[in-house]
């Protein structure tokens, strides 16, 4: 009988140790059950879109990774001293904070996960997620630094991986030659798998095409193993591939490599974009009346959407370059941006279409000149620079704007030339990135024009030292000669009149000089202005006073000495409009102050009797003064 009661006593406790095991087992099957649920989700996410490395995660998806760290949570608060379990559970929450992009919390995971369980098998896995955590969040220094286990070996089953990683640090650091290097030693090592030599063939292909070296770029997207790559990463490559050949000039065939990705049926949703493509590459390939079929196929079978105005938009740039058919352009134009007026080409297509209109318009009234027997040549030469301005600035038309500008310095009129030649120097520099012919002619505006502001300004625009002046500087340094005489005039004593008088007189004559030799200049007028201050010191030369006002009044107006002088000769008090407006204001808020007081008396006046009480002032504060001084003084 005792026998049997120990037997069962035995058994009692191996069901209760039992039943600990099967909470872990409970605990642990369902998280890493959740995990493979979410791991479908993932994938099925990553796959339906173009940037993976930025996608977050839905919400379902998202209530799957709380589950785990919620279990994963359980197993370490019940069984913390089983290292087996807790670094299981570690591990899965990590992974779970990775795939909500909450690096920071995965960064701690992992760095728990490496000082308590670093002989456990996921340790790799965790050396290199956790730089790839670093790096999204960030942390580029540390990232590189928590790489370098990964990739001081190619036995590290992340070694390519690793490779990769460190070439999107290095192009984080703007170190492209060393990501090229990162991935062309995946590239070179044949123990990579083909969907990660894949990857590596992407990504290298993106730098190089970044570097504009279109040849490598082209090699690299249309490599055998990009086909491991995902649908979008494809379509992505081969759309590249056709753009290193149209940035080759080879536009056919780029139209036909385009051709080959309209055909096929998992680019449905691209074709409009494709054969807008198509037929702008076969228009740069010379063959315009199959392009013109493609585009117009376009506005038929896509109208009032956005590849419609991008093709209207090329028809119209075809007809202003190759045909020189404003009139056409101009409809096409608008037909841009009628279809998607919100569109980059529908915007651009407007500003084009308005250029050309005012164009046509400055165009025929320029003929109109030519063909008057008193031509107004200001108006023409006017007309002349709008017209360059517009092919320049608006048309994209360099050679057009060149051409007028050429017409302008044939002319023969000095000052229309000057500025002609000038903004043809300017052209050549900024726009045509030609620099030996624009310093060609800024050494020919120097020397032919040395006294201009053109001049001075070729001079900065060559890099030299400023040493022309033009009639304007060498006016004012005779101004500040003569200004410098009036203030040591003004600072004399009175009781030397008579070198008073000798030193204002010796100011006048440099005064009037100034004047008599740069009066079309700043500093000619101020002159002239001085003179006049001059003679009103005078009480017997008022005669010359006024006439010199009204000199500047007459001829310099528009200056701030003209407007001076007009004021001295008004004696009449004059007022403004702002003065009026002013005076107005103030009449109306004494009006509306006096009309509120007398509505208060009037309230005041109407009350009842019994509403009426006087006012008792409290004894306590009165105050009772009874000093001589607070007595009235009547004598």
């Amino acid at each position: 009988m005792l026998r049997i009661r120990y037997m069962a006593l035995v058994m009692l406790a191996l069901v209760f140790e039992g039943c600990t095991c099967c909470a872990y087992l409970n605990h642990m099957f369902n998280a890493e059950r959740l995990d493979e649920q979410a791991a479908e989700m993932r994938a099925a996410r990553l796959d339906s879109i173009p940037d993976s490395e930025n996608s977050l995660p839905g919400s379902e998806e998202r209530q799957k990774y709380d589950k785990i760290i919620e279990k994963g949570s359980r197993v370490l608060e019940r069984f913390p001293k089983n290292k087996k379990r807790t670094a299981e559970a570690v591990f899965l929450i990590g992974e779970s904070f990775r795939h909500k992009h909450e690096w920071g919390k995965a960064i701690t995971k992992y760095d728990e996960f490496e000082r308590y369980f670093a002989d456990h098998d996921s340790m790799k896995a965790v050396e290199y997620q956790r730089a790839y955590c670093l790096y999204r969040n960030h942390e580029f220094n540390i990232s590189r630094f928590a790489l370098e286990p990964v990739i001081a070996s190619k036995d590290h089953p992340y070694y390519f991986q690793g490779l990769n990683l460190l070439s999107l640090l290095d192009e984080q650091a703007e170190f492209p030659d060393q990501a090229i290097a990162s991935l062309e030693a995946v590239l070179a090592d044949t123990a990579g798998t083909p969907f990660m030599r894949g990857k590596a063939h992407f990504r290298l292909a993106g730098l190089y095409f970044k570097k504009e070296n279109w040849d490598k770029a082209r090699e690299h997207y249309t490599a055998k193993e990009i086909k491991e790559l995902n649908a979008r990463e494809q379509q992505t490559a081969g759309e590249q591939a056709a753009e290193c050949l149209a940035y080759r000039k080879e536009y056919l065939k780029a139209a036909d490599e385009y051709k080959e990705l309209y055909k096929n049926p998992e680019n449905e949703s691209k074709q409009p974009e494709y054969l807008v493509r198509i037929g702008e590459l076969t228009m740069l390939g010379g063959r315009y009346p199959d392009a013109i079929i493609i585009l117009q196929k376009v506005n038929t079978e896509y109208p009032r959407s956005e590849f419609a105005s991008r093709s209207y938009f090329c028809l119209g740039d075809y007809e202003q370059h190759k045909t020189i058919d404003y009139d056409k352009a101009v409809v096409y134009y608008d037909s841009s941006f009628i279809s998607r007026t919100i569109s980059k080409w529908g915007q651009e297509a407007r500003e084009r279409r308005d250029a050309l209109k005012r164009l046509i318009a400055m165009r025929n009234q320029n003929d109109k000149e030519r063909k008057d027997s008193i031509p107004n040549v200001d108006n023409f030469f006017k007309s002349e620079f709008l017209i360059a301005e517009l092919f320049l600035f608006k048309l994209d038309e360099v050679d057009s704007a060149m051409t007028r500008l050429d017409a302008v310095i044939e002319s023969g009129d000095s000052a229309k030339s000057l500025r002609a030649l000038y903004a043809k120097a300017f052209i050549y520099d900024e726009y045509m990135h030609d620099p030996d012919s624009a310093e060609e002619i800024y050494k020919q505006i120097i020397e032919k024009y040395p006294e201009t502001e053109y001049a001075k300004q070729a001079q900065v625009n060559l890099g030299m030292r400023v040493t022309l002046k033009t009639r304007e500087d060498l006016a004012k340094e005779k101004y500040m000669e003569a200004e410098s005489l009036w203030t040591i005039a003004a600072e004399m004593p009175l009781d030397k009149m008579d070198q008073v008088d000798s030193a204002y007189a010796r100011a006048f004559t440099r005064f009037d000089s100034l004047y008599q030799e740069y009066p079309e200049t700043q500093a000619g007028i101020q002159a002239l202005y001085m003179k006049a201050i001059y003679f009103q010191m005078n009480p017997e030369r008022i005669d010359s006073t006024m006439l010199t006002y009204k000199l500047l009044r007459d001829k310099y107006g528009q200056t701030p000495w003209g407007k001076k002088a007009a004021s001295m000769m008004n004696t009449r008090l004059t007022i403004t409009d702002q003065d009026l407006e002013r005076l107005r204001k103030r009449v109306k808020s004494s009006e509306t102050h006096v009309n509120k007081l007398s509505a208060q008396y009037y309230e005041e006046l109407n009350k009842a009797p019994e509403e009426k009480q006087a006012e008792v002032k409290s004894q306590e504060d009165e105050i009772l003064e009874n000093t001589y001084n607070s007595m009235y003084d009547f004598e």
